[in-house]
């Protein structure tokens, strides 16, 4: 374990900060880190999209990525130009759907939940730490304008849902992370509090040289424009609709570049090729000659 990086899951309920604070530590981390976006299966590109566009085959999608990213998740650990790897969700969220939605053509909680068990924990790696960001209702219906910007993200301002999630990832989340999670609660706390803690919980796991290399990041614009030169890829790749605004800055990473956006990233290596960062692919993960 000693010579594996760790790494660090950040979940939990919508507007938590879970993007933003994953956009200030990949900014700040640079070549030294390595990320998964959260998953979208509007964008899949490891995995086949969703044979059935139901909240079930979304959820069995969810879960079977989740499998697939803890086992690439293996090698890049052991990768000593890695330090650290964040991952924006995992197996968590899939589960806390499950658990606070209440379509009728969901995916049973327990099936969901057995399938983490059974098939997902087994491959994770040793180094697997969580901090589960938790927001009220309230909080989180405001810091997201109280209003879906699409439709399509209408459930996610649901009161209802929004309390049951909330419930979910106080009360039964840290019984399905491999290790005991550190529970930070968001509400009328600063970015630095809040990042100050997730370092925090790198260093009471051993890890002090990523916890002081976070101690240096710095908060970017919360709403940095598009950078041209993935303006094409982001318009054919659905833009607003399906990665989201842009969260950070375009950023050098291992002699390519990179923009991260709240569903996913935009990626562009040395010869100038454009594409979803997909460290499940295998290209991005590569380091630079």
């Amino acid at each position: 374990m000693a010579d594996q990086a760790p790494v660090l899951v950040l979940d939990g309920p919508p507007g938590a900060g879970k993007t933003s604070l994953l956009a200030r530590m990949v900014c700040a981390l640079g070549d030294e880190a390595m990320w998964f976006t959260e998953p979208n299966a509007r964008l899949a590109t490891g995995l086949h999209a969703p044979v059935h566009p139901s909240p079930a085959g979304h959820t069995l999608w969810f879960l079977r990525h989740e499998l697939d990213k803890a086992r690439a998740m293996q090698p890049l650990t052991a990768d000593p130009a890695t330090s650290l790897l964040i991952s924006d969700r995992d197996h968590l969220g899939a589960l806390a759907y499950c658990y606070a939605t209440r379509a009728e053509d969901s995916l049973p909680y327990r099936t969901a939940r057995d399938f983490y068990a059974r098939r997902i924990a087994p491959e994770l790696p040793e180094t697997v730490l969580t901090a589960i960001l938790l927001v009220s209702p309230d909080q989180s219906l405001t810091r997201r304008g109280r209003v879906a910007e699409l439709p399509r993200w209408k459930q996610w301002f649901d009161t209802g849902l929004l309390e049951r999630l909330h419930t979910f990832y106080r009360e039964i989340a840290p019984t399905l992370c491999p290790t005991p999670p550190a529970i930070i609660n968001t509400d009328g706390a600063t970015p630095e509090a809040v990042l100050a803690q997730v370092a925090g919980v790198l260093a009471d796991a051993g890890f002090a040289q990523s916890a002081r290399r976070l101690t240096t990041a710095q908060t970017p614009d919360p709403r940095p424009p598009l950078a041209d030169e993935f303006a094409d890829a982001y318009t054919q790749l659905g833009g607003l609709e399906a990665l989201g605004h842009p969260f950070t800055p375009p950023i050098p990473h291992r002699g390519s570049t990179v923009q991260l956006c709240q569903l996913g990233a935009l990626h562009r290596d040395p010869s100038g090729r454009t594409r979803l960062w997909d460290p499940l692919s295998g290209p991005a993960v590569r380091r630079a000659a």
